[in-house]
């Protein structure tokens, strides 16, 4: 994987969303999955992920920075996501930061796919500008693993949508 997988990715998302939204265009969730995948900031493949329960995934893998309050619940049905939303610090110093803050694309009760479009592209044009400028082993140790899984989760429910 490279950084312009990532950023043309982010690019097509952006430009097609609303094609998406009005569902006039099919969005291909596995293309999302390849490259979570290939960040290789989770343990396992991210569809392995969304039949876990909430509570396995906090025990064993979780950075705690999603709200998880149905512990046998599946991932997948979680409406929490951490979004990426900046990057800051030093490549050459290999001090990476990126903060985040949190999205329910369901806040309003109806499924907003939007939100996690937006998620999706706005997190891929981060991660693949810092990606292109710094080596990956820089992003998989800043990267948080609930963002990553939330992009994840994100696209598995835009698809579920359509």
């Amino acid at each position: 994987m490279n950084s312009e997988t990532i950023s043309k990715l982010a690019e097509k998302l952006y430009e097609d969303r609303n094609k998406i939204e009005d569902k006039s265009q099919k969005f291909d969730a596995q293309e999302v999955y390849d490259i979570l995948d290939s960040l290789e900031v989770l343990r396992k493949p991210i569809k392995t992920y969304l039949d876990m329960t909430e509570d396995d995934y906090y025990q064993n893998e979780s950075d705690h920075r999603l709200t998880l309050q149905n512990p046998k619940q599946s991932l997948s049905e979680l409406h929490d996501r951490v979004q990426v939303n900046h990057v800051d610090g030093s490549l050459d110093a290999h001090e990476i930061n990126f903060t985040y803050n949190h999205e329910d694309p369901y806040a309003t009760g109806d499924y907003k796919v939007k939100t996690d479009l937006n998620l999706v592209s706005f997190a891929f044009t981060v991660i693949g500008a810092v990606y292109d400028n710094t080596i990956v082993a820089d992003v998989r140790n800043s990267l948080s693993k609930d963002a990553v899984l939330s992009i994840g989760l994100a696209a598995h429910a835009i698809e579920a949508w359509q």
